[in-house]
C-alpha cells in the first residue's frame, strides 16, 4: 500500500524546501568568506554646489537623494541645462558659433548645440557627495580592508563613519584606500568627488577637457571592498629578458601588524616554481630575484600577443599576479624594432 497522494505532494515540497535552504546556506557562507564585496547599487548622494560639505560635515549626515553607482551624474540626468554660459573645460578662440547669425538658433535656450564638445544633456562641475552603508562580515575581523574605486572623476576623499581615510586625484589608476581593520557590522561610507580643475594641467588636456573624454562627476567603474592578510604583497613587477629566457621579479611587502617578521614567497609561472625568503620590518619589506624559464619562450608582439602570468604567494595566503610578455624594444638606425622587426609608432 503506497502513500496517499496528498502526503506525496507534502514530501515533494519538503524536499524542495530542504534543497532551497541548503542553497541559501551555501550562498550565505560564500558571502561571509569571500575576499571582496561589490558596492554596486543604489547610493545616497547630494550636490554640494556651494562647497560647504566639509565644514558642515556632510559625511556624518544622511544624504537626501538617490543615484546608481557605478555611474555618473550626466548619464543619469543630473546637473544643469546647457546654455551659452556653461563653463566648459577647454578653450575655443573667436568662434563664429558665438556671434554669427546663421548659428543663432543653436544659441537659443533649450536648443543649444555646441559643435566643439561631446555635449551632454546635463552638466555639473563641482562637488558631489556619495554615501553607502557597508556591512563588514565577521570573517573579515582582524584583516586589512581596502576600498577600490575604478574610474572615479576626479578628486576623491573618503570617510568611514566620521574618520577621514585620505584623498586621491589620479586620472589613470583606481583610487584605493586602506581602511585598516574595521569592526564587523555596519559602517557609513562617504565619498566626496570634485570634478573641477583640481590640478591645472591645461584647459585642453585630453585627460579632462570636454572636447575629448568629457568632464563628469561620478565613479564609472567597479566599486568594491576587498581584504588582505595584515602582511600582504603591496606591489609585484616583472622585467622580462628574452635572450636569457628569464624575468627579474621585484616585489614589495606591506605590513600592518606593527611588528617585523619573516616568511617565504613562492613564485609560479608557466608550470614552474621558485621559493625565496622574505623579511619585513614594521614599515614593510621587499624581495627581488631572477626567475628562469626552461625551454623556449614565446615572444609578444601585436600580431602574436603571447602572454605569461606570474604569481607570488606568501605562506600566510597573501597573493598577487601580474601578466607580462617577452618582447625586446630596440632601434635600428632611425626605426624602432620589437623583437627585431621594424615597427611604426604613431
Amino acid at each position: 500500500m503506497g502513500w496517499p497522494k496528498k502526503h506525496l505532494v507534502t514530501l515533494a515540497l519538503l524536499k524542495q524546501l530542504v534543497i532551497l535552504v541548503a542553497i541559501l546556506a551555501a550562498l550565505s557562507g560564500w558571502a561571509a568568506t569571500s575576499q571582496s564585496i561589490s558596492l554596486a547599487g543604489r547610493w545616497r548622494f547630494a550636490l554640494d554646489r556651494a562647497d560647504v560639505g566639509l565644514n558642515e560635515r556632510w559625511f556624518e549626515r544622511a544624504l537626501p537623494e538617490r543615484i546608481n553607482l557605478p555611474g555618473s551624474l550626466p548619464a543619469q540626468g543630473i546637473g544643469d541645462d546647457i546654455t551659452t554660459n556653461t563653463h566648459w573645460v577647454g578653450g575655443v578662440k573667436a568662434s563664429p558659433w558665438s556671434t554669427d547669425p546663421e548659428y543663432a538658433k543653436y544659441r537659443e535656450p533649450g536648443q543649444v548645440k555646441i559643435p566643439f564638445w561631446l555635449q551632454p544633456e546635463k552638466y555639473y562641475a563641482g562637488v558631489a557627495w556619495y554615501q553607502h552603508e557597508i556591512e563588514i562580515p565577521k570573517s573579515w575581523n582582524e584583516k586589512r580592508i581596502v576600498l577600490s574605486l575604478e574610474r572615479p572623476h576626479w578628486e576623491s576623499q573618503v570617510w568611514v563613519d566620521d574618520r577621514l581615510m585620505g584623498t586621491n586625484d589620479s586620472l589613470a589608476t583606481p583610487h584605493e584606500y586602506d581602511l585598516g581593520r574595521l569592526t564587523p557590522g555596519r559602517h557609513r561610507l562617504a565619498i566626496r568627488m570634485d570634478n573641477r580643475m583640481v590640478i591645472d594641467i591645461g584647459e585642453n588636456s585630453h585627460a579632462i577637457s570636454d572636447n575629448t573624454q568629457g568632464n563628469w562627476n561620478g565613479i564609472a567603474g567597479e566599486i568594491k571592498l576587498y581584504v588582505t592578510p595584515p602582511v600582504w604583497i603591496e606591489d609585484l613587477q616583472v622585467y622580462p629578458h628574452t635572450t636569457a629566457k628569464s624575468v627579474t621579479v621585484k616585489g614589495k611587502v606591506g605590513n600592518a601588524t606593527g611588528a617585523g617578521g619573516k616568511g617565504q614567497v613562492r613564485l609560479s609561472c608557466d608550470g614552474q616554481t621558485l621559493s625565496l625568503p622574505v623579511i619585513w620590518q614594521t614599515n614593510g619589506g621587499s624581495f627581488e630575484t631572477e626567475f628562469h624559464l626552461s625551454g623556449d619562450v614565446k615572444t609578444w608582439d601585436e600580431f602574436s600577443p603571447a602572454l605569461y602570468h606570474l604569481s607570488a604567494k606568501m605562506d600566510n595566503g597573501a597573493e598577487k599576479t601580474v601578466t607580462f610578455g617577452f618582447r625586446d624594444l630596440s632601434t635600428r638606425g632611425t626605426q624602432f624594432t620589437v623583437n627585431g622587426r621594424a615597427i611604426f609608432f604613431r
